[in-house]
């Protein structure tokens, strides 16, 4: 009774802060993985604007020119059609049914609960494991007259039986959860909610979300769908044929001696122009800083970041600032073909140097194309692409400043010095029931490590060198200029893997996620073989 009662007044106190603080409604990527890939499918068949999929998650209010009905999310129906007035418990909205809705002439909610368990088994090498995770959630949309809205996602889980590190090896964002980490490494939360005002194709949002940006079906070079959820202020804006958004993030990081990095924060601009229906160019403007609170300079949206980061010394030598172009082309019906060029650094003086002067020269670039096969109603989906990170591309010589959250990269999820080949099949067996499979190949130079694991350093007139550190680490930029940057050299490390997952709601309100891994990394510091299989169900969203 006291357990039922704790969850009972926590759901409540949750639904009632919700009612009361927040105002934004966005497609939810984190409980619906359906949505973006109908929007992405409907754009390579018709003749959509292919800015609107470059930023995700969009807008409710702007799904219907995205999607027929049938194919948008649940919370879309009660966003676009006027929900009824007054209070209602467990009311249908189209399909699915939902906790409760409130509504008045200005105020209109709605919320959902959620439980999800998931339960697996993994083998790394000689070590197998089972696991079994559970979790509560509440989820909420609302709107506030006609230009707030806002949402909010709060859940808890625990471990009901196996190892935290079978669970975490399975799900990376796990490990980056504190309390997965600490007592008795049983208990894991999510939180998502922001506060957003929108005014036809503007909106200014300010909270958390998993947020990504890029073209790619697969994974995006600067801002990826995998890495760990910001916290921060999105303003974006849409007028005819020309797209700018702005992002000012914080990050969490952590120095060489594992100490956290004080107020490190990110900043981004995009600015994307379509002269013409299926072509697009945009130009990205990226800075990192820490250690001095928020800097005005950068919280201008209007700045040029890589100029306001030369305006003093301090700022040059501490700031890391990186420069993206970026195309996307539909030639035909059904394909779609794009590319990213990534600059960390560039000398036009030392452009083609091979000695260390050229090492100031930073490349990364993602190509890719995405077809669709009219197999069946709604067709197989493939796409292949090849990126390429150059060594100590996203670091930076102050360690503390690299393009990274919570230690992982906020870009494509691989570690610079190494490229990727990657496929993946999608087929579209119903609007949310898709069974995707992912194959890809990696190659990496990994940096060389000491005896004690540690990054081999060589001490030359009293001062220590990282002399191992071959820009294979994207939290590790020093030492960058002790050798000339070689592409793959290093410990070479060859990593092959696959992933399969039937992803289905059988019915309104029941989903499950069937999913196979295999991982399999020969040579470099840490060879391993894995293969895994989980089996989730969720009853709620």
């Amino acid at each position: 009774m006291p357990i039922f009662m704790s969850w009972t007044l926590r759901m409540c106190l949750i639904l009632g802060i919700a009612v009361v603080r927040l105002f934004a409604q966005n497609a939810d990527p984190l409980s619906d993985p359906w949505t973006l890939g109908l929007a992405f499918r409907r754009v390579l068949q018709d003749s959509i604007p292919l800015q609107q999929i470059v930023l995700w998650p969009a807008p409710l209010a702007g799904l219907p020119e995205l999607l027929p009905s049938v194919e948008q999310p649940p919370y879309a129906a009660w966003h676009n059609s006027p929900p009824h007035a007054g209070f209602q418990l467990f009311p249908n909205i189209g399909r699915h049914r939902f906790l409760a809705t409130v509504s008045d002439s200005l105020f209109h909610l709605i919320a959902n609960l959620s439980f999800m368990s998931r339960g697996g088994h993994i083998r790394y090498g000689d070590t197998s494991s089972s696991f079994l995770l559970a979790r509560l959630g509440i989820q909420a949309f609302f709107r506030y007259g006609k230009h707030a809205e806002g949402f909010l996602d709060v859940s808890n889980g625990a471990r009901l039986a196996g190892i935290p590190e079978a669970a975490a090896r399975v799900d990376p964002s796990l490990g980056r959860t504190l309390k997965f980490s600490i007592e008795a490494r049983r208990y894991f939360d999510r939180y998502a909610g922001y506060v957003q005002l929108r005014w036809g194709k503007a909106r200014v949002r300010f909270g958390r979300e998993a947020l990504s940006i890029g073209y790619s079906p697969i994974d995006n070079l600067i801002l990826s769908p995998q890495a760990p959820m910001l916290d921060g202020l999105l303003l974006d804006l849409v007028h005819n044929h020309v797209r700018f958004s702005y992002l000012h993030a914080s990050a969490e990081g952590t120095d060489t001696a594992g100490l956290p990095v004080r107020s490190k924060y990110i900043a981004l601009h995009r600015i994307g122009w379509e002269p013409m229906p299926g072509l697009s160019f945009a130009l990205y403007d990226m800075i990192v800083y820490s250690g001095r609170g928020l800097d005005f300079s950068y919280l201008n949206p209007l700045a040029f970041f890589v100029s306001a980061g030369l305006q003093t010394t301090e700022k040059s030598n501490q700031d890391n600032s990186l420069l993206a172009l970026e195309m996307a082309l539909r030639p035909r019906q059904g394909s779609l073909l794009y590319g990213t060029l990534l600059v960390d650094d560039i000398n036009y003086s030392t452009l083609f140097d091979t000695t260390t002067a050229g090492n100031s020269n930073k490349f990364a670039f993602q190509i890719g194309a995405v077809g669709l096969l009219p197999i069946s109603t709604m067709g197989l989906q493939v796409a292949l692409e090849y990126v390429r990170i150059a060594p100590f591309v996203f670091t930076h010589r102050t360690i503390v400043n690299s393009w990274t959250h919570l230690n992982a990269p906020l870009g494509y999820d691989m570690q610079p010095n190494s490229d990727r080949w990657a496929l993946q099949l999608r087929y579209w067996i119903a609007p949310r029931i898709t069974l995707t499979t992912s194959i890809d190949y990696t190659r990496h130079g990994e940096n060389f490590l000491g005896p004690d694991g540690r990054l081999l350093t060589e001490v030359r007139n009293g001062v220590v060198l990282p002399i191992g550190n071959v820009g294979g680490n994207v939290l590790r930029g020093d030492g960058d200029v002790l050798a000339p940057n070689r592409f793959l050299r290093g410990k070479r490390s060859d990593t092959r893997r696959f992933h399969l997952q039937l992803a289905a709601e059988w019915l309104p309100n029941v989903i499950s996620f069937f999913t196979v891994g295999y991982f399999n990394r020969t040579g470099g510091n840490f060879p391993l073989q894995q293969l895994w299989g989980t089996l989730e169900f969720r009853f709620g969203y």
